[in-house]
């Protein structure tokens, strides 16, 4: 695979007007639109004939086609001689057709001062079903109109349409049974049983649920909590989402107009409670899969599963697939091997999971281990309830105001009056990672010119800071490791106040009351909380699956050669099981996407993944 990507490094200068073509300017916008179909009706004669040569020329130099699912069914990002290599082996299978303009019409975009193109959106079909595409189109240097970036995206499933809008179910009347009694029966499983196992009841579980309901087939989710919510209701109390409600809306059920822009921890668990009622979920708290009596049969290509609820009771089931969404970080709390001491120390140590309130540490000493958005919540929550607190840093964090940075993160995709949610991920999910981090690193230095007095008053602090990598912000942090960052909130302030001090440093032992650092000072700590994240993915798979499965799994989140998410949301390793793993907006659309997958399998319409592996051992082999 090496030698596949070997020539094709990942970008490193976002494009400008000399490689479009032209400067920004209004001039062709009566041009729009012609251009925009000429284009459109290029790419349907190249993918009709079968004609990989004329589909790749649709492209300029060094340009991008990210794809979901349409023509890989894979998460992919081709560029260069590789888009021409798909095209040659996906064309004739895909059958791309029926190319007409979606509802959003062609624009002239300029995202920067040097930076324009011609924005295209359009509905297709495949043999699969429906699909959605996006185009940014450039003028190159012989004048042809190409695409800089092509994004595709399976929409669904022919003749298994979403059960929404005008194919929302007739519903009944005169029923004998009352709707309670005949959704507690349906609930428990006792003549119908579940295809699709989901472990985990927060917003992916319940997400995906949602988009399986919608496809006519029947899921069932677990979880360990004894309320639907819990996993944000049991955190700790001061808990809030960071990221503003125009993003954060569940698939079909989108918050009400008079939703705070941000949103209790609280307040979320409990619309999810609501959110399993009103769209008739099946979900069983306090239910855990019992790895050792469950596995996969390969003969029959199902899971047999045993489950456990809480009165001790067990169930089986025979489901064809199992998703596992039990949170980003995964797996159990991670914190440092105990420290030197630590079994005598005379105050109290706990993981950020098992902190509940500042308030039972008022006019104490506390100490924080970690800077980011964890340990500065709960730094704010301390010292907020008259906590002497101190946070201990140990490598630069990533901080940016939510009131600068949220508008220039999200733009005008998820604000008041942006588009239609559903739009607004197509949108989002368009532009592969490695530009959307180029376009980062054009928007961070802005971002801290704003934050300024922010940044300053931190460094005044002795807080240390950073832009990121290469200058781009949270966003590689994100999709690398999923930390490393915080959206100020109050703590920053709080710091640079000195509310909230600061250590650099590292704990070297513990011993009575004192918690020694590794330059020899000293301090006294009533509490110790580690906000140091969670142990991953492979101790979820070893608690719900089974230790074997281990060795077979794909490596979760970071970020594959062509700058995709590894293991998330498509093939993990572990035959029928998917991870769905991200944010409130992520799981909008890659729910629909694992649910599509499950749907296509079970079907036996989804056929052979066109993944990195396959395509680098079909050119070494001659293959096309």
């Amino acid at each position: 695979m090496a030698a596949l990507y070997a020539t094709q490094p990942k970008p490193t200068t976002l494009p400008t007007h000399e490689l479009l073509g032209f400067k920004p300017d209004d001039s062709i916008a009566h041009q729009v639109t012609s251009i925009a179909q000429s284009w459109l009706t290029d790419f349907e004669v190249a993918s009709k004939s079968n004609d990989a040569a004329a589909f790749a020329g649709l492209f300029a130099e060094d340009s991008f086609w990210r794809d979901i699912i349409a023509f890989t069914n894979d998460y992919r990002t081709l560029r260069g001689p590789n888009i021409a290599q798909a095209a040659k082996d996906r064309l004739s299978i895909v059958g791309a057709r029926d190319l007409v303009f979606a509802q959003t019409q062609p624009s002239l975009q300029h995202p920067f001062e040097d930076v324009s193109f011609i924005n295209v959106h359009f509905d297709f079909a495949t043999n699969t079903g429906p699909a959605y595409g996006i185009a940014n189109l450039i003028r190159s240097p012989d004048g042809k109109w190409r695409a800089y970036l092509l994004f595709t995206l399976l929409e669904g499933i022919h003749d298994h349409p979403e059960l929404v809008g005008a194919n929302r179910v007739r519903g009944t009347h005169n029923d004998k049974e009352s709707y309670d009694t005949r959704r507690a029966e349906e609930g428990e499983f006792k003549e119908e049983q579940p295809s699709v196992l989901i472990v985990g009841a927060g917003h992916n579980g319940l997400s995906l649920a949602a988009r399986l309901k919608a496809l006519g087939t029947n899921a069932l989710v677990i979880d360990k909590q004894k309320r639907t919510g819990d996993n944000w209701r049991l955190r700790y109390k001061s808990l809030s989402l960071h990221d503003p409600v125009y993003a954060n809306h569940l698939a079909y059920m989108p918050f009400p107009a008079n939703w705070p822009i941000f949103t209790p921890a609280g307040k979320l668990a409990n619309w999810m409670e609501h959110y399993v009622d009103v769209l008739e979920l099946n979900v069983w708290n306090e239910t855990i899969m019992l790895p050792d009596e469950s596995d996969y049969d390969p003969a029959t290509k199902r899971w047999n599963v045993t489950l456990q609820r809480g009165d001790g009771s067990k169930r089986q089931f025979s489901v064809t697939h199992v998703v596992l969404a039990t949170g980003l970080g995964g797996g159990k709390p991670k914190r440092p091997e105990p420290f030197k001491g630590e079994d005598t120390f005379t105050g109290k140590v706990v993981h950020s999971s098992g902190h509940g309130s500042g308030a039972e540490w008022t006019g104490k000493k506390a100490l924080v281990v970690g800077a980011c958005t964890s340990a500065h919540d709960i730094s704010l929550d301390l010292v907020n309830n008259g906590a002497d607190t101190t946070m201990l840093q140990r490598s630069p964090t990533y901080v940016m105001s939510v009131k600068n940075g949220m508008p220039m993160m999200m733009g005008n995709l998820f604000c008041e009056g942006g588009p239609d949610i559903d739009l607004a991920d197509k949108m989002a999910e368009s532009t592969p990672k490695f530009v959307v981090k180029l376009m980062h690193e054009r928007i961070i230095p802005k971002l801290a010119q704003l934050d300024k007095e922010l940044l300053n008053g931190l460094a005044k602090a002795g807080f240390q800071t950073t832009l990121g990598p290469d200058n781009s912000g949270f966003i590689t942090m994100a999709l690398e490791k999923a930390g490393g960052y915080y959206f100020d909130t109050g703590a920053s302030g709080k710091i640079a106040s000195g509310d909230i001090k600061v250590k650099n440093g590292e704990i070297d032992y513990f011993d009575g009351p004192d918690v020694v650092f590794k330059d020899g000072s000293k301090a006294q700590p009533d509490t110790v909380v580690f906000a140091t994240g969670y142990t991953g993915f492979p101790d979820t798979v070893r608690a719900t699956l089974g230790t074997k499965w281990t060795k077979n799994m794909s490596t979760v989140w970071s970020l594959d050669e062509e700058g995709e998410l590894k293991g998330a949301s498509r093939e993990s390793g572990i035959p029928s099981m998917f991870f769905l793993v991200g944010n409130l907006s992520a799981a909008r659309l890659n729910s629909k996407v694992v649910a599509l997958q499950i749907k296509a399998q079970q079907l036996g319409v989804f056929g052979e993944r066109y993944t990195m592996e396959r395509q680098a051992k079909g050119q070494a082999n001659g293959v096309h």
